[in-house]
């Protein structure tokens, strides 16, 4: 049965009572939206007061119509509310790396090597961008050893004059050696990353994982330093240790990547399927970088022949 209500809302039988200021002859008081007098539809009389209220106007309402604006309005306020998170986020980021910035400190970041290589695993406050400042350096000094040693080895077999024609050649190529390393090394992080991410089943930062990985690694800088100076200094006698120094350095790495990777305990997924997609990535981003250092190299060398000649 149909109901009617004195409130100045939809009421049960979807009728609107529009006339806020309808007064009860009994009371002579307002009949106020907490007033809880239902009647039937067909009432004319009001079994409170006694009031006639045929003549009250009222108005049919689509319940289902208000329903869907009033569930659609908190779809738009969190809607709203996301964009704003992912403004501050974002901003947020920016903040923390101009902060960063503007507090470098030499000290921090030595102390920050020292702990790592007395305790690799251990959980250290540092800057996020800690791993990526050490990655570069270790690519630039790689770059540069290759640059200075193979001036020397041709130097020394070719002569001085060759030497310092084809110096544009060698320096050209380790700073293009030095952006593959750099493009190598966030894919195989990437690669670790992902795989984190299927074992685990939880993101990590990717800032922090670098972190992780490259303290974890930093062993390898003294194997880069050391190829450095033989680089430098030891000239053609001096290549032999100074590339197992870089193979073992690149060891090192690959071997950390592992146990970052499958080092946590309580993984969601089985862990071989894990390692498996990380060494399948590892390997085809290996490849096209292995196949895009070949082309360098090669284009590098038919130009200097030509100049050459």
């Amino acid at each position: 049965m149909p109901i009617l209500e004195f409130r100045d809302y939809v009421v049960d039988d979807m009728k609107y009572i529009k006339n806020k200021n309808f007064r009860s002859k009994k009371d002579d008081i307002d009949l106020k939206p907490k007033v809880d007098v239902k009647l039937e539809a067909d009432v004319n009389f009001c079994t409170n007061c006694g009031t006639d209220i045929r003549n009250v106007q009222v108005e049919v309402k689509q319940p289902v119509q208000e329903a869907a604006q009033e569930n659609a309005m908190p779809t738009r306020k969190s809607q709203r509310v996301n964009s704003n998170q992912d403004q501050s986020q974002n901003a947020s980021l920016g903040q923390d790396f101009a902060q960063s910035m503007r507090t470098f400190d030499v000290h921090n970041m030595w102390e920050w090597f020292v702990n790592s290589w007395k305790h690799p695993f251990a959980e250290q406050n540092a800057d996020k961008w800690y791993g990526w400042i050490t990655l570069l350096a270790e690519d630039i000094l790689v770059g540069l050893g290759l640059f200075f040693g193979a001036q020397r080895a041709t130097s020394s077999v070719l002569g001085s004059d060759i030497a310092s024609s084809t110096s544009n050649f060698t320096f050209g190529m380790a700073i293009e050696l030095i952006f593959f390393l750099l493009v190598a090394q966030v894919a195989w992080i990437g690669s670790a990353y992902l795989a984190y991410k299927v074992i685990y089943n939880k993101n990590k930062d990717f800032l922090q994982l670098t972190n992780h990985i490259v303290q974890t690694s930093n062993l390898s800088v003294i194997f880069i330093v050391i190829f450095f100076i033989f680089m430098i200094l030891a000239g053609p006698s001096g290549v032999v240790m100074a590339s197992l120094m870089l193979w073992l350095s690149a060891i090192f790495f690959g071997m950390v990547l592992t146990v970052v990777v499958l080092g946590d305990p309580n993984p969601v997924h089985d862990n071989f399927y894990g390692y498996l997609l990380f060494i399948v990535l590892q390997a085809i981003t290996g490849v096209i970088i292995f196949m895009l250092i070949s082309s360098m190299i090669i284009g590098q060398i038919g130009s200097s022949f030509l100049n050459l000649i």
